[in-house]
């Protein structure tokens, strides 16, 4: 496949090691890139592919102006992590900007649960999370920007090309956020080994509502101030009692928990 409108593919000059800044992200992965190629929102600067990666994207419209650079597999070390699974594509892009929690427009409830994340820093639970809440009829996901993953290469792709289509929303401060959801009318749930009510046996005794899922850390769990903030505090019933599972496992069975029983 040929760059047939804009600047000529060509072998790399990589004599200089890339430099992120912080209004620019390297994406990687074929569906992450794929999804950010057809996102209309998303500024783009540059590709590099593989010319077999390059023909497995098809004629996506935007490849047409877009510099591309074809680039050998052991190259790609210059600009992402060399223990990144690329698979033939990298993406230079502008980090997307979803705006505030009143851009979400979150009066329309019925597009599903919201997550809001508490000092979850993993930028793949991050991203497995957006994945499941498109799987599983998640409307966003919130999180901290100090102390929550930001948006990063693995993040995107974790999310299996999610991330263009669930917003991912970070705020100065959480305890607030959470304020605006409940001035919205939103339930808030919070995940946590103290809860005292089961999970499924809350949502059975729900009418279908706005809702939000406050998940923490695995480590520390939620914070006291936003244990403060719930309506209730629930915990996963499992069949071992030493059992936990990972936060991104977690959300994943909650949005399914209450895609079946929220009614």
């Amino acid at each position: 496949m040929k760059n047939s409108g804009g600047k000529k593919s060509r072998r790399g000059n990589f004599s200089k090691p890339f430099r992120q800044s912080f209004d620019k992200v390297w994406l990687f992965g074929f569906h992450a890139v794929e999804a950010a190629l057809k996102n209309e929102n998303r500024k783009l600067y540059r590709l590099l592919a593989t010319k077999n990666s390059l023909n497995k994207l098809g004629n996506i419209a935007v490849l047409k102006s877009l510099p591309i650079t074809i680039t050998k597999p052991n190259e790609y070390s210059k600009y992402i992590d060399e223990n990144s699974v690329h698979q033939g594509l990298a993406l230079e892009a502008k980090p997307l900007e979803w705006g505030s929690i009143k851009d979400l427009n979150i009066n329309q409830y019925n597009k599903g649960p919201i997550i809001v994340l508490d000092r979850v820093k993993d930028p793949q639970n991050v991203g497995a999370i957006i994945r499941s809440m498109e799987v599983l009829g998640g409307s966003a996901v919130i999180g901290s920007k100090h102390h929550c993953a930001h948006e990063t290469g693995s993040l995107v792709k974790a999310a299996s090309g999610a991330f263009e289509r669930i917003p991912y929303i970070t705020v100065p401060n959480i305890s607030r956020s959470i304020e605006s959801l409940i001035e919205n009318e939103y339930l808030i749930v919070g995940l946590d080994h103290s809860g005292t009510t089961i999970l499924v046996d809350l949502l059975k005794s729900l009418k279908k509502q706005r809702i939000a899922f406050i998940l923490g850390s695995e480590g520390s769990g939620l914070r006291d101030l936003t244990k403060k903030k719930c309506n209730y505090l629930v915990q996963i019933n499992t069949e071992n009692k030493f059992g936990i599972l990972n936060v991104s496992n977690a959300a994943a069975v909650t949005l399914f928990a209450a895609r079946e029983f929220l009614k």
